[in-house]
């Protein structure tokens, strides 16, 4: 089913969705009469559902229980999706309604979220809430904008950008942790058709490995599929290390060999098409699946790695001590070097060779060299870091014609993703930072890698001057892309511009007046979470603004918040400050807990197993992390991910979850 509103069952599948949409669990027409009051307000609505035309369908919902009011949008295709989330982010903002511009994520075991899927034949549907006190606006915003499209000239709804600016723009969000930005993306590869089903497949499954969304990975239709096409490492490594988090973890862990080797039967039918390729690239939980399994495949090709690459085997003693015993104490064989060569990709036939350092992938950019490979294995994880040839890599950047800077900007997602924390490359981020402002690169998968990079500059704790041209470089194009309709991103370049060394308080204050003037202008249309932020901001940085006043009638819908256990994880130690006080501020009846762990711990387990909600930062996170986070938690834990790893994004996210009326909407 395409989403289209055609063919001869159209009518049918209408009528299905009013009797599904209208039934039990929402009690907004109990008796579906016509004549009713709300029958007869119903009608616009469903004049439009009967049409089949390209203005939006919308219809109301009511939680039985809370009596909040939503708005289900249903665009005509997903095309048509992304042109919709601007025009409710323009008629609808945050002026009338908690909304951001993104599909919500539906519940497909919800019958109603069941039949709008069904009805729609895709995932771009909206699901909009207002506070009691705004929702007559929203309702009149959701009317005007029906009749604004109904009557607006006939146009092209979609302009195509080519498939690579959208996939280094996927990449980009990814790194940076914009997931509404990556989820976005990935629907409009999908939608373009230029990306055969394979590959939108794979990036689906690194999606969902990076979120740690596990379960969800393997419940993937086209998963088989994938394993027998000889996937890139990355894809391979994301479906073996969900099979291990998923089903193998916890008895490993207790040393129930048998116990383990059963689940593997049973969850790991995927496991035999996966073992054949390079082994030195894969992860620890990967390696452990296969480890697992190579006994029974009789796969001597890791049989041998294990047995004589101490270094190997060491990774995977933590997750396997019983298992990595006996290969430790197995003999080692007479074919070593040969066998282990094999298993990591070595001893092939002559080819060109491929780049083996950050200098040498941007030398290779430069002479528009094909690195289409390089990038989809992820060899540079295994790189040195970029910082050991930040010098040189800068300078090829700073050499770059406009072409080769097109080029260029597929590597910033890999850059970011394989930033070292300890050691910035602040030169080569910088002239990344000056590629993406020169060419105006203001998408929101490219704001969120603007703020990546920005950010590695300022961990470097530059000298007065280079700090003030960063700063006046951001500020002089601020007005290119800053606006409400982008607050957390703002905020969330400001937060870091805030927490950040200053060796100059004038450029500090430059960026922060351009940056948050234009908030300031349209404060009505922020939340009262994101105004209160700003605020704060403003002070912190020398900025003098107006901003609304955080009075009791504003700030009362927060006290219906019920009391719970909230718990944030970043990497980032600041900003889970930061947000633990403003947090606590808006809603002091909630229990705050945090943690900054690298991996899963018993403590962290403890932590996940008690939160009521769980809120992740996953550019400051590990898949381990956000895999093993996921896997310990609840069933009724509502666990969310910030759509960007500093304060304001962590903060949006935490609001959106702890608002009752965005608790099952995504």
């Amino acid at each position: 089913m395409t989403g289209r509103r055609t063919g001869n069952d159209y009518a049918a599948r209408a009528d299905e969705l009013i009797e599904t949409f209208f039934g039990p669990g929402n009690p907004v027409w109990p008796n579906r009469d016509p004549d009713s009051i709300i029958g007869r307000r119903l009608v616009p609505y469903l004049q439009v559902l009967h049409e089949g035309s390209d203005v939006p369908i919308v219809l109301p919902r009511q939680d039985p229980e809370t009596r909040q009011w939503v708005a289900y949008v249903i665009p005509l295709d997903e095309r048509h999706g992304a042109a919709m989330g601007e025009l409710l982010q323009a008629f609808i903002g945050t002026s009338f309604a908690r909304f951001h511009g993104q599909p919500a994520r539906l519940n497909p075991e919800d019958p109603i979220d069941r039949a709008v899927l069904r009805f729609a034949g895709h995932s771009s549907v909206f699901v909009i809430s207002s506070p009691r006190s705004a929702e007559k606006h929203m309702w009149d915003a959701v009317k005007l904008l029906q009749q604004a499209v109904r009557i607006r000239p006939r146009r092209s709804w979609h302009a195509p950008t080519p498939v690579g600016r959208l996939l280094s723009q996927f990449d980009i969000a990814m790194a940076a942790g914009d997931n509404a930005a990556s989820a976005s993306l990935l629907e409009q590869l999908s939608a373009t058709g230029g990306l055969s089903a394979t590959n939108v497949a794979y990036l689906r499954i690194k999606r969902l490995a990076r979120l740690g969304r596990n379960a969800e990975l393997l419940r993937l239709a086209e998963l088989p599929d994938v394993a027998t096409t000889r996937p890139p490492t990355p894809v391979r490594d994301a479906i073996l290390a969900a099979i291990f988090v998923t089903a193998l973890a916890e008895p490993l862990a207790a040393g129930e060999l048998e116990t383990a080797r059963a689940r593997l039967i049973e969850a790991g039918t995927l496991v035999p098409a996966l073992m054949d390729g390079p082994l030195a690239e894969l992860s620890p939980e990967a390696l452990t699946v296969l480890a697992l399994a190579a006994p029974v495949m009789d796969n001597t090709p890791i049989t041998e790695l294990l047995r004589n690459q101490p270094g190997v085997l060491a990774a995977l003693e933590p997750l396997a001590p019983d298992l990595a015993a006996q290969y430790l104490h197995a003999r080692p064989s007479e074919a070593t070097n040969e066998v282990a060569g094999e298993a990591n990709g070595e001893g092939a036939g002559t080819t060109i060779a491929a780049p083996t350092s950050w200098l040498e992938l941007a030398r290779a950019v430069a002479a528009d060299s094909d690195i289409g490979e390089v990038l989809a294995d992820e060899r540079w994880r295994l790189w040195p870091p970029a910082a050991e040839t930040d010098d040189e890599v800068a300078s090829v950047l700073g050499r770059l014609d406009d072409a080769a800077a097109d080029r260029v900007w597929a590597l910033v997602g890999p850059f970011v993703d394989a930033d070292r924390y300890l050691r910035p490359a602040a030169r080569s981020a910088r002239e990344f930072l000056t590629n993406a402002l020169t060419h105006d690169r203001f998408t929101p998968g490219d704001l969120a890698g603007i703020v990546a990079l920005a950010e590695i500059v300022l961990r470097s704790a530059p000298d007065s001057a280079t700090y003030a041209q960063l700063l006046d470089d951001l500020a002089a194009e601020a007005s290119r892309w800053a606006g409400p309709d982008r607050a957390p991103v703002v905020l969330d370049l400001v937060d870091l511009v805030a927490r950040s060394a200053c060796p100059d308080a004038d450029a500090r204050l430059r960026v922060g007046y351009r940056l948050l003037r234009p908030l300031s202008d349209h404060s009505t249309r922020l939340d009262h979470d994101q105004a209160g932020f700003a605020a704060q901001l403003s002070i912190e940085v020398g900025v003098e603004l107006p901003w609304p006043p955080t009075d009791e009638e504003v700030a009362s819908p927060w006290s219906d918040v019920p009391a719970q256990d909230l718990l944030l994880y970043s990497l980032d130690e600041s900003v889970l400050d930061r947000v633990t006080t403003a947090l606590a501020a808006l809603v002091p009846q909630v229990n705050i807990i945090t943690s900054h762990d690298h991996v899963g711990s018993r403590q962290l387990k403890q932590w996940v197993r008690r939160a009521d909600v769980v809120v992740m930062a996953t550019r400051c996170a590990t898949h381990a992390a956000t895999g093993f986070i996921r896997s310990n938690s609840r069933p009724m834990t509502l666990i969310r991910e910030a759509d960007g790893s500093g304060s304001a994004s962590l903060l949006r996210a935490a609001t959106a979850a702890l608002n009752r009326g965005d608790y099952s909407r995504g």
